[in-house]
């Protein structure tokens, strides 16, 4: 009997796939590299626990164990890149870490946000940021010691504490551009060269620019270092590619 199933496309036509890993209340980072638009590229989510520690060796360790299982689940998509999407996990592991446990995906390469977002601060000549973050405070002296370790100072932070209890914390995601615009504006970046906005679950993609158009000054957050980290890797383009980054 003869076979009509249609025959694959060149492989040269095949789309590049990407795995992401976020923690499993994050409903912003995969919406926000989809809604990119990149050309040929398909985006798949893995989920991880996103444990607590005081003390960085002890969350480290924690984070290795939650890790482990999402990544082997990762590792049957054939990915041709896969990035931790996590700020606070990756910059609590450090680059070297995370990347390395990113390897567990068996991707052609593995990235992470936190490299990623001090790229894009490198690329835009930024080495005085002021941070915002819905972090408790010792969640950004995370944030502020993994950017000073790349040369990068921090003039002024601002959390919102939303990390202090998983009910909180799902109001990140929910956060509407009016409110988000509102907290930021409460932002000192009077000595900084540009801003910061950490954190993959907070819906920054569409708000970028009103934030570089309210303090004159760049701004990268967690997902647009992700997507231009992305577009970087693969040499496209996304559609939807905001803020001075992607001018740079």
């Amino acid at each position: 009997m003869q076979n009509t199933a249609p025959a694959f496309p060149p492989s040269g036509e095949l789309p590049n796939r990407v795995g992401i890993l976020v923690p499993g209340s994050n409903t912003t980072c995969e919406a926000e590299l989809n809604r990119a638009g990149f050309p040929g590229l398909s985006f798949h989510a893995a989920r991880m626990a996103l444990p607590k520690a005081d003390d960085d060796a002890t969350m480290a360790a924690r984070l290795r164990d939650a890790m482990a299982p999402p990544l082997k689940d990762l590792s049957a998509c054939q990915l041709d890149l896969a990035m931790l999407g996590c700020t606070s996990a990756a910059m609590a592991l450090g680059a070297p870490e995370s990347v390395a446990l990113m390897e567990g995906a068996k991707a052609a390469r593995a990235r992470d946000v936190g490299t990623a977002i001090v790229e894009a601060l490198r690329h835009l000549g930024l080495r005085r940021i002021a941070l915002f973050t819905p972090y408790l405070p010792a969640t950004n002296d995370r944030v502020i010691a993994y950017l000073a370790e790349a040369g990068i100072a921090t003039t002024a932070s601002l959390g919102l504490g939303l990390n202090a209890s998983m009910e909180l914390f799902r109001g990140v995601s929910r956060m509407t551009r009016a409110a988000l615009l509102e907290h930021f504006a409460k932002l000192d970046h009077s000595g900084a060269d540009g801003i910061l906005v950490c954190c993959t679950d907070l819906p920054t993609m569409g708000v970028l620019e009103a934030m570089e158009a309210l303090t004159g000054k760049p701004v990268v957050s967690s997902n647009q270092a992700m997507v231009w980290a992305v577009s970087q890797h693969f040499g496209r383009r996304p559609a939807l590619a905001p803020g001075r980054l992607f001018a740079a």
